[in-house]
């Protein structure tokens, strides 16, 4: 049974019917970043930033953007009751949910088909953001929470919290791409065949004969060493199963009899494929995601809890979606998803684009940036690549332009 969550819901001025005559998304043409050879025949589309609050932003891009957007990662305020940080983080419930409900419906809408969504989110409002996003986006269309493991922990008299929630939906889960990751293999301790090659483990690589689609295009035979025929549905192609066998990584269990099930001989040092695990305890941790912004900022901790690079990264990655998807942030914060996208592109040459927008919100205890936007900003000309551009736009209420 579905769980609904209730509140009062608290209004904000850009819900009026009136939006469009009280806000203003206008381009700054000065601040904008052009491509070195913007002449090129194949000139990439433009990253976008935008400097103003999310909502009325949001509003503004549903429509260019409506079912366009493929990958959104966003880091909103966890509300942890504080207001020490480089934002406040301090809501009562209804403002906290009446805010992320507002932005998380237009995220819903900017969503394409095949697209999908990851909030971080901290212990203090995780649960009542899964009831939330159950309303919005359907549990049933719920991936998994990915559980970043960041460092130390934080702690209290009872226990030491050592991950960060980053929540998952989908816009509509039957049409997206199953995700996959990569690990190299260094556990394996036996030979059983004396392969030459060293230690391996078998790894299963078909379906049971019940479980079987005798109509897939993997449902073919393949014959041991000692005749026994295998008619079953396969995991992989069978050009592929016949480069395996070419290679002898196959195993059909000990001669002359040959007659166990098939599996796959997964070697040491080899790269496999696997479903990813929603424990991510392989990117960088909060001091070193730290250490990095202060950095490329000049500036120690002008910016508090930065994401490390490739925490976000990893994130595109394991969604496995083409590399021209176009990749929406709308707590931009210092910048961090779209130093992500950039590296991703660099790492596969690809031609992903980013959206992101940040509210300037002001900074009280650094003297070299004025607000959060213009930190953000810092940071996206210090590692845009010289061959992307990017625009430059204000959003903005009328009565304070």
């Amino acid at each position: 049974m579905a769980f609904r969550i209730q509140w009062d819901d608290v209004p904000e001025k850009a819900d009026a019917d009136n939006f469009a005559s009280l806000y203003s998304m206008e381009k700054d043409s000065e601040n904008s970043v052009n491509q070195a050879d913007s002449s090129s025949s194949e000139e990439k589309e433009k990253h976008i930033f935008i400097e103003g609050d999310n909502y009325p932003a949001l509003k503004f891009l549903q429509k260019d953007y409506s079912g366009k957007i493929d990958f959104i990662y966003i880091d909103p305020p966890y509300n942890t009751g504080k207001t020490n940080f480089t934002y406040n983080d301090s809501f009562n419930v209804d403002s906290w949910l009446s805010f992320m409900n507002r932005r998380l419906q237009i995220a819903k809408d900017l969503l394409s088909e095949r697209g999908c969504i990851f909030i971080a989110i901290g212990q203090e409002e995780l649960y009542r953001l899964k009831l939330l996003c159950d309303q919005i986006f359907g549990e049933e269309n719920f991936i998994n929470d990915f559980m970043w493991l960041h460092g130390k922990g934080k702690k209290d008299s009872f226990s030491r919290t050592m991950q960060q929630s980053n929540i998952c939906y989908a816009k509509n889960r039957k049409k997206l791409k199953a995700f996959s990751d990569y690990e190299i293999t260094d556990w394996a301790k036996n030979n059983l065949d004396d392969d030459e090659r060293g230690n391996w483990f078998s790894g299963s690589i078909s379906f049971s004969e019940e479980r079987s689609n005798s109509e897939h295009p993997n449902f073919y035979e393949i014959i041991s060493p000692s005749g026994v025929k295998w008619n079953r549905q396969w995991l992989i192609k069978k050009a592929e199963m016949e480069n395996l066998l070419a290679q002898n990584k196959i195993y059909w269990g000990q001669s002359p009899e040959y007659n166990n099930v098939p599996r796959r001989k997964i070697f040491n040092g080899e790269k496999t494929e696997i479903i990813p695990k929603n424990i991510i305890d392989g990117a960088e941790s909060t001091r070193s995601a730290q250490n990095h912004v202060d950095a490329l900022l000049g500036e120690k901790n002008s910016f508090d809890n930065p994401k490390p690079v490739n925490l976000i990264q990893h994130l595109i990655q394991i969604t496995g979606m083409p590399d021209n998807i176009t990749v929406l942030d709308f707590f931009a914060g210092s910048g961090t998803t779209f130093e992500a996208v950039i590296r991703q592109n660099q790492q596969d040459n690809g031609k992903r684009r980013c959206i992101i927008i940040q509210k300037p919100e002001k900074i009280e205890k650094s003297p070299l940036y004025k607000n959060i936007a213009h930190l953000c900003f810092t940071r996206i000309k210090k590692i845009i690549p010289p061959q992307d551009g990017i625009e430059y736009y204000r959003c903005t209420e009328n009565s304070k332009k």
